[in-house]
């Protein structure tokens, strides 16, 4: 017989407490006014829910993820020099950025002054901050954070930033030199910042929408929206590349096909370029988890890594004949920045294929020590501008640690890794790799080994000749 504690089920199929003999419970008025209170909280907290899931579906500028930051330290994802947007305007007081705040006033006068009209530099000043009002809360969605820059001071903000990067990267899409001759003398005294500025452009939490660029770009130079987003593009990735040591600026149909939906701001837009036309995404969801074995045992199964001399971008690995083919890429300060913000930014933004995080994990698991990181930079496919390959070696690991991977977002490094594993765990690749370590690459040893099959067949020889002439001789 069941106690007042248990459990029955009805006929049908419904659970029941039987014979529960508590005391019913009466609630007082206070009581029952607080529940509804709390249910009030509740019921907030669930509509802040479903407006977190409606921007979650809008927004493309992100707060780094905790524990990225955690793996990483806060410095390679935190500005320097320069403050864009609003997740960091509260540090435009603070010394290390006044220089850039003043650079930024400069830049915006200088972009208004192109026309010496007066009534035109105030025209042109007011229908950006309109065409900004306009599109306020378009640009709000656009970041998965709300933040309580507001009214005029959201306006100029956004102004003042777009008009300054404009500049920067007209001023320097050819390098350090001043591209415009005639204004050489008054803007030349910025050249020193660009190395801050390539770093602090391409932060995830320093950005500002694209298309804010699009329309002051548009506004400022009185063309068409359409024409300046072509405009935009093709310099912005002038600018950067010629940064990054990269002199192959896309063509003017590469950008456009780069992808289907609109670049969403500078980091994207990089990011995009860096991602080569002839990889795709492969579904690889039933592996059980993305894993090759470091360089170091690798290579005892006889895998190697060769540099590729031409590839569109260092993302292009392949793996043939036992050969993992790698384009060079060299790791400095700018590229950890580029890389970890690339990773940060595939980890918050579902609709991306998560290409910079592929890599991160491969790179993850082919490097575990400094003496990994010294194989492949003598193998010519990694530059080491760090401070040591140790330092690089914890930069690898810490990038590709924790990091949230679904094979059915795809996963474009799919068959590489099944063919490094399948490789890795034939026997006979082994006991090969073992001759090649034993004797070709040991010439004296297989030279030895060499002399010596031919000493016996030799001795063999001359051993069946004295027979066979003994043979013949007794007939």
């Amino acid at each position: 017989m069941p106690t007042s504690t248990e459990i029955t089920i009805s006929e049908e199929g419904k659970s029941s407490r039987a014979n529960y003999l508590g005391p019913k419970r009466e609630f007082t008025e206070e009581e029952r006014n607080n529940i509804k209170k709390q249910l009030a909280i509740y019921a907030g907290e669930a509509e802040k829910l479903k407006e977190e899931a409606q921007r979650g579906s809008t927004s493309c500028i992100y707060r780094v993820l905790p524990r990225l930051k955690e793996s990483n330290g806060d410095r390679l994802y935190k500005p320097n020099k320069l403050s864009i947007g609003p997740y960091y305007y509260n540090l435009r007081n603070y010394e290390d950025f006044k220089m850039a705040e003043d650079y930024k006033r400069k830049c915006f006068g200088s972009l208004l002054v192109k026309t010496t009209d007066q009534e035109m530099q105030i025209n042109t000043h007011m229908s950006c901050l309109q065409r900004i009002s306009e599109l306020e809360k378009e640009i709000r969605t656009c970041y998965s954070e709300e933040f309580e820059v507001a009214g005029i001071e959201f306006l100029e903000m956004m102004v003042v930033d777009a008009c300054f990067i404009i500049e920067i990267i007209e001023m320097f899409e050819l390098g350090t030199k001043v591209t415009y001759r005639k204004r050489e003398s008054d803007l030349e005294a910025l050249t020193w910042m660009v190395p801050y500025l390539y770093r602090d452009f391409l932060l995830l939490e320093n950005q500002i929408p694209f298309f804010v660029l699009e329309e002051i770009h548009a506004l400022t130079h009185n063309i068409s929206v359409e024409e300046s987003r072509f405009t935009m593009l093709s310099t912005a990735l002038r600018f950067f590349r010629n940064g990054m040591k990269r002199f192959d600026p896309l063509s003017a149909d590469d950008i456009f096909e780069m992808d289907s939906g609109p670049v969403l701001h500078l980091l994207d837009l990089v990011r995009r370029s860096l991602i080569p036309s002839n990889i795709g995404l492969g579904a690889m969801g039933f592996l059980e988890s993305p894993f090759i074995h470091c360089i170091s045992k690798l290579k005892l199964a006889g895998i190697k890594v060769s540099p590729v001399m031409e590839a569109e971008s260092f993302l292009e690995v392949k793996f043939k004949k036992g050969v993992i083919e790698m384009p060079n890429i060299a790791i400095d300060d700018l590229m950890r920045c580029l890389l970890l913000n690339c990773v940060a930014f595939e980890q918050c933004q579902q609709r991306s294929g998560r290409y910079f995080s592929v890599y991160a994990t491969f790179l993850d698991c082919l490097v575990n020590t400094k003496e990994d990181v010294e194989y492949l930079r003598e193998r010519n496919v990694i530059d080491n501008y760090l401070t040591d390959d140790s330092e690089l070696a914890g930069f690898i690991n810490r990038a590709g640690k924790d990091l949230a991977l679904s094979f059915l977002d795809g996963w474009y490094m799919g068959e590489l890794f099944m063919d490094v594993d399948r490789h890795y765990r034939n026997r006979w690749k082994w006991k090969w790799a073992s001759f090649e370590r034993e004797y070709i690459d040991k010439p004296w040893l297989l030279l030895s080994a060499a002399g010596g099959i031919l000493l016996v067949v030799a001795t063999s020889f001359q051993a069946v000749m004295a027979f066979l002439t003994y043979k013949y001789k007794s007939c």
